[in-house]
């Protein structure tokens, strides 16, 4: 009988114990997973965004004439809709010039987002 109190090894509660904290940690992962996802979508919205505003500030700048506006791009992909919308301020910051300004918005998992471009355009 002495030598089955003498023998070493993991109780059954012991066991069950780091199971649990195992699966605390695996819990604790799986959370940071989500979070690394949703980052990233969100990243990418925000990229996509900024290149449609790049690419309108672009186009604007090489237009006879400068006038405010706006339009939609539809992401089928990912099935987001992204609302542009360009506004002109003549003469700013000289004659001659105007301020362009690009904004781009669009509906996030979270909250609704928007992202903004600016720059000087020769008028004609």
């Amino acid at each position: 009988m002495n030598q089955l109190r003498d023998t070493k090894g993991m109780t059954l509660l012991e066991v069950a114990i780091a199971l649990f904290i195992l699966g605390i940690g695996l819990l604790g992962l799986a959370g940071l997973q989500l979070v690394a996802l949703r980052g990233d979508t969100m990243g990418q919205q925000a990229t996509l965004a900024t290149t449609l505003a790049k690419n309108k500030l672009a186009e604007l700048k090489d237009a006879n004439q400068l006038t405010d506006g706006a339009d939609q791009y539809i992401d089928k992909a990912n099935g987001v809709t992204y609302s542009r919308q360009w506004t002109v301020q003549p003469d700013v910051p000289q004659p001659a010039l105007a301020t362009v300004q690009v904004q781009v918005s669009w509906r996030g998992a979270m909250a609704d987002r928007a992202v903004t471009v600016s720059a000087v355009a020769p008028q004609t």
